[in-house]
């Protein structure tokens, strides 16, 4: 995968594209764009995986449970982690342009709430993108400004400012990050 510029996506009217997958196709990044008259995605939780994301423009209204919602804006991410609660609503008249990392693929969406089985939920389901997050993660995925201290397959660095994510390649010397960017690592 070479620089991709969500941008240039957004700007498109796209609104569905798969930016990336991994060879044993256990983890993807996904580009959504939800307008006010789409469904959006209701409701639901993953017994087995999750899924978190950025959001690149407009207002998400995001389940954090069968019966709440919260609003997130751009550069701020959300965390829809293994049995946690979440959907993606845009309730604003603007488009919700989002960046979805999902894992892993056989990852059943549950909507019913009778089958849900966790009810107390203290994580943290949400946070602005600054230099001052630190990280955020799971036993699949972790969200982190910090530097990369050695290669491992499957990491992304993405810029808040421009818009652009990129894998990390193994023959790459690994920079200090500037301002802006946050490091997605697949485990």
């Amino acid at each position: 995968m070479e620089n991709v510029n969500l941008q240039a996506i957004m700007e498109s009217k796209t609104k569905f594209e798969k930016v990336w997958e991994s060879i044993d196709r256990n983890h993807r990044i996904l580009y959504f764009q939800i307008d006010e008259d789409d469904a959006g995605i209701p409701a639901h939780f993953h017994p087995y995986g999750e899924d978190s994301a950025i959001i690149l423009q407009g207002e998400l209204t995001y389940d954090i449970s069968f019966e709440h919602q919260v609003k997130a804006i751009e550069n701020e991410i959300v965390f829809g982690w293994t049995n946690y609660v979440h959907g993606y609503h845009n309730n604003s008249h603007s488009p919700l342009h989002i960046l979805l990392f999902a894992t892993p693929e056989q990852n059943p969406s549950v909507y019913e709430q009778n089958e849900f089985m966790i009810h107390k939920d203290k994580s943290v389901r949400k946070t602005k993108l600054t230099q001052h997050f630190e990280k955020n993660s799971s036993s699949r995925m972790i969200f982190s400004v910090g530097v990369i201290e050695k290669y491992k397959p499957n990491i992304f660095v993405y810029n808040w400012t421009t818009k652009k994510l990129r894998e990390i390649k193994p023959s790459e010397h690994y920079p200090l990050l500037n301002q802006g960017c946050l490091y997605i690592y697949f485990q």
